[in-house]
């Protein structure tokens, strides 16, 4: 079995220790201090969160993942279920289902792992006061026990019709909710940022911010190194260094090379950066049906951009020679084209730079 997970959230032996950033958290956990923690996906971002709440003594979790919110309703429904998970008594199940009453909610078990699960009415939810019930569901929660309530990819909740209310909502009952942090995660920096720092915005300083960033060149090495030494592979530095370079030193896309190589090699092999060809070949074997699927819903200008931005980069898209490379007649139709790209979450912009979201999306285009 792999040693290596990506693409979730991981803990115990999965997690790589971050010391400093666990320490900072744990503290403005400990003294109920709302936190933003912002950056990019696949950075380890929910992990470190979650992982550290574990590790709190006497903290329950509340987590609620927000990913491509569209509604009030399914903003509802979501944090409804976190909350049917959060205690199993009979006596707090049956406080909620009161609490929710006007939602008309319903109990049935999970199939899975047969945990009972509420669920509500979605006509009921998609109302202005139904976000109130549900808040008041979780207070009445927070008021009686040590709750640490974690929002993920909270920047999505203004995606919704109304995103602007349902923030309002979510900060006039959070401010009176004194001794329970609230742990905002968010992956698109400049959108938590005028969540945050935006005078016009309800939470405005409504959080602390806490910028998640790479790990430790060292540290992450050491910790693979271990994670290969499992199966008694041997990892030189040099191949840590190489698969770094290759995708941009993000946590969660080094894991997943780590993870092909391991799929690649056998027992007693030293994996060398030549390897690491063999490793994208797996990667690209398992990811491939799902890349030509994203290429397939672009026009050929779109397609036209996004190859000249894994070629050539993107912090020149409205020049001449990025115009002349990508064979696109007017910077109007590259600002187009990039739009949807960012839209679709093929590209995004950073560092004055317009980067393909996925290293190994754009290794596989260059390839083409």
């Amino acid at each position: 079995m792999s040693p290596f997970k990506y693409g979730c959230t991981v803990s115990d032996e999965f997690f790589c220790p971050r010391p400093e950033l666990e320490r900072r958290l744990a503290e403005h956990i400990k003294s109920g201090q709302h936190v933003a923690v912002v950056g990019p996906r696949r950075t380890g971002k929910s992990s470190l969160v979650l992982e550290t709440v574990r590790k709190a003594k006497g903290v329950a979790l509340f987590h609620v993942d927000f990913l491509d919110v569209r509604s009030r309703a399914e903003m509802c429904k979501r944090m409804v279920t976190s909350l049917s998970r959060l205690e199993s008594s009979d006596s707090w199940l049956s406080k909620m289902m009161k609490t929710l009453v006007r939602l008309r909610p319903t109990l049935s078990i999970d199939p899975q792992d047969g945990s009972p699960t509420v669920s509500i009415d979605a006509r009921e939810a998609a109302e202005l006061g139904s976000l109130d019930s549900v808040l008041d569901a979780l207070v009445a929660q927070t008021a009686r026990r040590r709750i640490c309530v974690v929002f993920d990819e909270f920047q999505d909740v203004m995606d919704i019709d109304d995103g602007e209310n349902a923030l309002a909502v979510l900060r006039s009952r959070i401010q009176l909710d004194t001794n329970t942090p609230y742990i905002f995660l968010g992956s698109v920096r400049h959108r938590m940022l005028d969540i945050f720092l935006n005078s016009r915005s309800p939470f405005y300083h409504g959080a602390s911010l806490f910028d998640v960033g790479d790990i430790a060149a060292d540290d992450f090495y050491k910790f693979l190194c271990g994670r290969f030494t499992t199966g008694r592979r041997i990892f030189p530095r040099e191949s840590f260094d190489a698969i770094a370079a290759a995708v941009r030193n993000t946590p969660g896309y080094i894991q997943e090379v780590c993870d092909a190589l391991w799929q690649a090699s056998t027992e007693g092999d030293v994996l060398s950066p030549g390897d690491i060809e063999r490793a994208l070949a797996v990667i690209f074997a398992r990811e491939g049906e799902h890349f030509s699927f994203a290429v397939k819903q672009l026009t050929a200008l779109q397609v036209q951009v996004l190859t000249t931005i894994s070629v050539r980069g993107g912090r020149e898209v409205f020049s001449g020679d990025f115009l002349s490379a990508a064979n696109v007649k007017s910077v109007a139709s590259v600002k187009r084209a990039v739009t949807r790209l960012i839209d679709e979450g093929l590209v995004y912009f950073a560092d004055g730079e317009y980067k393909v979201d996925n290293p190994f999306f754009a290794e596989w285009i260059r390839r083409r």
